[in-house]
């Protein structure tokens, strides 16, 4: 009801300003109709530009969110392949990592509110840094540790997607919604 009575009130002072300044001839009233369709004009651009930055803002969340997700539940499942000590699955869920980073970098952080923003380069961070300390790792390394390194994060990485008002998923595969993987090149 509020978006109402901005247009209203310009239109009934314009109708104002019109009959106060009454046109008095053709050329006139052509003027008055071309300023009238100008203002309109601009009006109609900037209402257009506002909805484009809102529409914008809110896909690049969308993305941030499911960007945590994944980031989520990748670290979920390496914990797990380190705990049971399982090599294939560990391969896969380390390429999958590396996917969802570069999920990450397709988020456009301009577009991110500060909580969000802060939400996605620590996620990024903590992915680069969990690539980094399992490059290593062989199917004979010390797999406590590891499991250890990606059961602390799991908490941290909740609070964020919790923070930014996505709580986190706890099933499985829809936890990493959209995510493009090419698991055929291990």
């Amino acid at each position: 009801m509020q978006r109402i009575w901005l247009p209203v009130a310009i239109a009934l002072s314009l109708l104002g300003v019109a009959w106060v300044f009454r046109p008095n001839s053709a050329s006139e009233w052509a003027a008055w109709v071309q300023a009238f369709g100008v203002l309109l004009a601009v009006g109609w651009s900037v209402r257009l530009q506002g909805l484009a930055a809102s529409q914008g803002e809110r896909q690049a969340a969308q993305v941030a969110a499911a960007f945590a997700s994944n980031m989520h539940w990748a670290f979920r499942e390496l914990s797990d392949a380190c705990a049971k000590r399982s090599w294939a699955d560990y391969k896969v869920h380390r390429r999958i990592l590396e996917e969802i980073l570069a999920q990450g970098r397709e988020v456009t952080l301009q577009l991110l509110d500060g909580r969000s923003l802060a939400m996605v380069t620590s996620l990024r961070s903590i992915g680069v840094e969990a690539l980094e300390v399992t490059e290593s790792h062989d199917a004979d390394g010390h797999w406590p540790p590891l499991q250890s390194y990606f059961e602390k994060r799991v908490p941290g990485i909740a609070a964020w997607l919790s923070a930014t008002g996505n709580p986190s998923e706890s099933n499985g595969p829809t936890d990493y919604a959209g995510l493009r993987t090419s698991l055929g090149n291990l």
